[in-house]
C-alpha cells in the first residue's frame, strides 16, 4: 500500500500525546495539545484554483472549574497533618491537591475527549465530551466559532454522591480523619475516561444517547442525554445505572458495543493493564486479569458476525484481538506486536483489516489472513519523515480522506517553537477509497461529510498542467440520474471551470447557475418532492397555497421545453408529471403581493428581483415565497436562504443543492446572548493562560533589551584595520572591548 498526500495543516503548538485526534460524524477534527484542543473544520473551497484547503479554526480551553473545589478550604491543614508518605503523595497527586498555599496552582488541560453521534444536537450536530487533568467532565457544544459548556457532568455527580461521603463534611476533625479514606473519597469526583453509544429512539421517537464516565475511584456512571434542541439549549440528564470496581488503579478507555437496541456491551480498560467488561445485565467480567502494568491505550470495535464481536486493544507495541460473545465473555485472543515503538494511532478500515501509526514515525497495515492470523505489511508513507515522530490517526467521515499527526522527536532551537506539529492530510492510492468512487456509492452525500471527496479531487487536479484530463468525464445527458449525483456533476463542473479559467470566483450562487446544468435538475426533483408533501396535507395556509402555484408554472414551463418521447429514463420529467397531477385539483393562490407595498407582481417569481416600486424580493430557494422577516435560514456553503416556514414541515432543512443543515444567523436570533448567560464559554482565554502570556511578554522584552544595550556602540576607542591586497582594500572597524 502506498499514500498520496493531500495538504499540511501547521499547528502552533507542539502535540505530544499519543492517539491524539480524531474526526466527528459532523466534520470536525478534535486535536488534542498541551494548552487545549483544536477544532478545524474542512470549508468548501471550490472557487479557488490553488492546491490550497480551506479550515474553519476554533479552540476549546480546559474547564477552569475543580471538582476538589468545595475541600479546598481544608485541605491544607489537612494534608500537613499526614505523615510524610501520604503527604508527599497527595502533594504528587495534583488533582487531590489543585491549590496549595506555597504551591503553584494546577493548571488544567484537556486529557481526553470523545465525540457524540451525529444528530444528538438538533439538526446534525455532535456534542463534544471532554476530561480534564483536574477530573472535571463537560458536555461541549459549537456555536459560531465558539465552544460553550453546556452540561457539567462533575457538578452533577458531585450532587449525587455528596451525602455519600465516609466522614462528615460539615464537621471535618483535620487531626483524626484518615489519609486513604480522605483520598479515596476525593477520587471519586475525579473523572478519568467518557466513551458515547450510539443513538437511540425511545417510545415516543425522540433520540437520546447514552455517555458512560469513569472516575479515579473506578465508579462507572452510565448518564442517558436526551436530544439537544437547537433554541433554547437545554440538556436533559439522567443516571440510569452505577456501578463501582474493586481496584484501585485507574480507568484509561472506554468502549460501548452495541449488540442490538436492548442488548450492549461496555469494554473497560485499566491503567494496570486489566481488562473487564460490563454487559447489560450489571454483570462484571473478567477479560485480562493479568497485571502487567502496560497502561491500555485504545480499544475500539473490530467486527460484529453472528454472535461473536471482535474487540481490538492497544497496549503498547501489542495489536490484540479480543473475541466476545453477546455477553461479554471471552471466546479468544490473538495479538501481534509491532516492530520499533509504542502504536500511537489507530483506525479500523473494515471488518478484516485495520491501520496503525507507531511513535518511530511508521505506518502498518494489519489483516487477517485465510488462517486467521494476524499479518502486517509497511505502507509506503509519500510525506517527509526525518526526525518526526506519529502521534494520532484519524478518518473522514466518508472513509476517503485520512488525517496523520506529526511532531518532531526533538527540539533543536527557538524555530522549532512556531509550528513544529503537523497534520498531514492523505491518501491511499487503492480505487476502492477512490474519492469518485466513494461519492458515486453513496446515495445520500451530504456536503458537510463528503466534502474532503470534492476538495481532493479539486487539490489533485490543480497541481497538473492541464487539470481536465485528471479530472472524472462529465456525462453530456443527464436527465437520467437521480439527485445524489446530479449534485456531483454540478460541484465537478464548477471545479471544472474554475480550474479552467485559473480565474478565482466570488460567489458560488452566481456562478453555479451559469455553468452547471445540473442546476435544475435539481431544483425539479427538490420542487416536486416538496409540492406532493404539501397536496397531502388537509390544511393548506396561504404562503403553502402560493408556493404551490409558483412550483407549478416553474415544473409546467420545465415540462414545455422536454421531448415526451422516450421519457421512461427521464426521472425529472416523470417525478415532474407525478408532482402535477398530485396538485391538480387544488384551490390556489395566483396573485402574488410585494410584501412592502402590496404592489401586484407579475412577472415569473425565479426571474424577478425587485417588485414594480423597485423593492428587492429576496426569494426562498426552494418554495420561492418572499422572504420579508429577518428570522430566516442560510446555507452555509452557497449562502442561499429559506423561509421559516419550512421549519414546520421538515426536522432538519437541507439546502437542496448542498444537501447541508441550513443554519439561522445566531446575531438575529440572540441564542448567544442565552448561553453567554447560562453557560461557560470555553473558548475564551482563561485567566491563567493570560497570565503566562503576559509573563512570556514581559521576559521577550527584557531580552530584547538586554540584547539591544550589547549592541549599543560606547564611546571608548576604535581601531581601524586596512589590509591591502593587489588594488582592493579592506577597511573595517573595530570597537574596543
Amino acid at each position: 500500500m502506498e499514500t498520496d498526500e493531500i495538504y499540511n495543516i501547521s499547528v502552533h503548538e507542539l502535540v505530544t500525546a499519543n492517539f491524539s485526534v480524531d474526526w466527528s460524524l459532523d466534520n470536525q477534527i478534535s486535536l488534542i495539545t498541551p494548552r487545549g484542543v483544536h477544532i478545524f473544520e474542512l470549508q468548501p473551497n471550490i472557487l479557488c484554483g490553488n492546491p490550497t484547503a480551506k479550515f474553519k479554526r476554533s479552540f476549546i480551553y480546559a474547564s477552569s472549574h475543580l471538582p476538589c473545589q468545595p475541600f479546598i478550604p481544608i485541605i491544607d491543614s489537612l494534608i500537613n497533618n499526614f505523615d510524610r508518605e501520604n503527604l508527599y503523595l497527595a502533594m504528587l497527586e495534583e488533582a487531590l491537591s489543585p491549590k496549595l498555599a506555597d504551591k503553584d496552582h494546577i493548571i488544567p488541560r484537556i486529557i481526553a475527549v470523545s465525540w457524540s453521534p451525529i444528530k444528538l444536537v438538533k439538526p446534525s450536530k455532535c456534542l463534544l465530551a471532554t476530561v480534564t487533568s483536574a477530573g472535571a467532565i463537560d458536555l461541549a457544544l459549537k456555536l459560531g466559532n465558539n465552544w460553550y459548556s453546556i452540561c457539567n457532568l462533575s457538578v452533577l455527580w458531585w450532587n449525587v454522591i455528596k451525602n455519600e461521603f465516609d466522614f462528615n463534611m460539615n464537621n471535618i476533625d483535620v487531626h483524626s480523619l484518615n489519609a486513604e479514606i480522605f483520598k479515596y473519597n476525593l477520587r471519586r469526583l475525579q473523572g478519568t475516561a467518557v466513551t458515547w453509544s450510539e443513538l437511540y429512539s425511545d417510545d415516543f421517537s425522540i433520540p437520546f444517547s447514552y455517555i458512560v464516565t469513569t472516575y479515579r475511584s473506578c465508579d462507572l456512571v452510565i448518564w442517558k442525554i436526551t436530544r439537544v434542541s437547537e433554541f433554547p439549549t437545554e440538556v436533559e440528564s439522567t443516571i440510569i445505572y452505577r456501578t463501582r470496581f474493586e481496584s484501585q488503579t485507574k480507568i484509561t478507555k472506554l468502549l460501548w458495543i452495541s449488540v442490538d437496541k436492548k442488548r450492549y456491551l461496555i469494554v473497560i480498560g485499566f491503567f494496570d493493564g486489566q481488562i473487564y467488561c460490563l454487559n447489560d445485565k450489571a454483570e462484571k467480567k473478567c477479560i485480562s486479569n493479568i497485571v502487567d502494568n502496560i497502561p491500555i491505550s485504545d480499544v475500539k470495535k473490530f467486527s460484529h458476525v453472528n454472535d461473536e464481536i471482535n474487540v481490538i486493544i492497544i497496549k503498547n507495541s501489542f495489536h490484540i484481538v479480543i473475541t466476545l460473545d453477546c455477553e461479554g465473555n471471552l471466546l479468544k485472543q490473538k495479538h501481534i506486536q509491532l516492530p520499533g515503538f509504542s502504536i500511537t494511532g489507530l483506525l479500523v478500515i473494515d471488518e478484516n483489516s485495520t491501520i496503525v501509526t507507531t511513535q518511530n514515525a511508521r505506518m502498518y497495515y494489519i489483516k487477517f489472513n485465510e488462517e486467521c492470523k494476524l499479518i502486517f505489511e509497511h505502507i509506503k508513507y509519500g510525506m517527509k519523515l526525518s526526525k518526526y515522530q506519529f502521534l494520532g490517526l484519524a478518518r473522514a467521515p466518508s472513509g476517503a480522506t485520512f488525517i496523520n499527526v506529526t511532531s518532531p522527536d526533538g527540539l533543536y532551537d527557538h524555530l522549532i517553537n512556531r509550528e513544529p506539529s503537523i497534520l498531514q492530510m492523505f491518501c491511499f492510492k487503492r480505487e476502492i477509497w477512490s474519492p469518485w468512487n466513494v461519492l458515486e456509492k453513496n446515495y445520500n452525500c451530504e456536503c458537510n461529510t463528503h466534502w474532503d471527496c470534492l476538495e481532493t479531487i479539486r487539490i489533485r487536479a490543480s497541481r497538473e498542467a492541464d487539470p481536465e484530463n485528471h479530472l472524472p468525464n462529465i456525462p453530456e445527458t443527464l436527465e437520467s440520474f437521480p439527485i445524489h449525483k446530479l449534485r456531483n456533476i454540478m460541484w465537478l463542473t464548477l471545479i471544472t471551470k474554475v480550474l479552467k479559467q485559473k480565474k478565482l470566483a466570488k460567489k458560488i450562487d452566481n456562478v453555479v447557475g451559469e455553468i452547471s446544468e445540473a442546476q435544475p435538475l435539481i431544483f425539479v426533483h427538490s420542487a416536486s418532492s416538496h409540492i406532493i408533501r404539501l397536496a397531502k396535507k388537509k390544511i393548506l395556509t396561504n404562503d403553502m397555497r402560493l408556493c404551490i402555484h409558483f412550483l407549478r408554472l416553474y415544473l409546467e414551463v420545465f415540462l414545455a421545453g422536454e421531448d415526451d418521447d422516450n421519457n421512461e429514463d427521464n426521472f425529472a420529467m416523470v417525478k415532474a408529471k407525478d408532482a402535477l397531477n398530485a396538485t391538480e385539483n387544488l384551490n390556489l393562490i395566483e396573485t402574488e403581493l410585494c410584501k412592502l407595498c402590496n404592489k401586484v407582481v407579475t412577472e415569473l417569481p425565479w426571474n424577478t428581483a425587485s417588485c414594480p416600486n423597485g423593492h428587492r424580493l429576496p426569494r426562498c430557494a426552494l418554495t420561492l415565497l418572499q422572504i420579508s422577516c429577518l428570522k430566516y435560514r442560510s446555507c452555509p456553503v452557497c449562502a442561499r436562504i429559506f423561509h421559516p416556514s419550512l421549519d414546520d414541515e421538515y426536522e432538519d432543512v437541507k439546502c437542496l443543492y448542498c444537501n447541508v443543515s441550513t443554519e439561522y444567523d445566531n446575531r438575529v436570533i440572540g441564542v448567544n446572548d442565552e448561553l453567554e448567560k447560562k453557560c461557560h464559554n470555553l473558548s475564551l482565554q482563561p485567566i491563567w493562560e493570560m497570565q503566562e502570556n503576559k509573563l512570556q511578554e514581559s521576559g521577550t522584552c527584557a531580552l530584547n533589551e538586554k540584547f539591544n544595550k550589547k549592541r549599543r556602540f560606547s564611546a571608548g576607542d576604535t581601531f581601524t584595520l586596512i589590509v591591502n591586497k593587489d588594488n582592493e582594500t579592506i577597511t573595517e572597524t573595530w570597537q574596543e572591548l
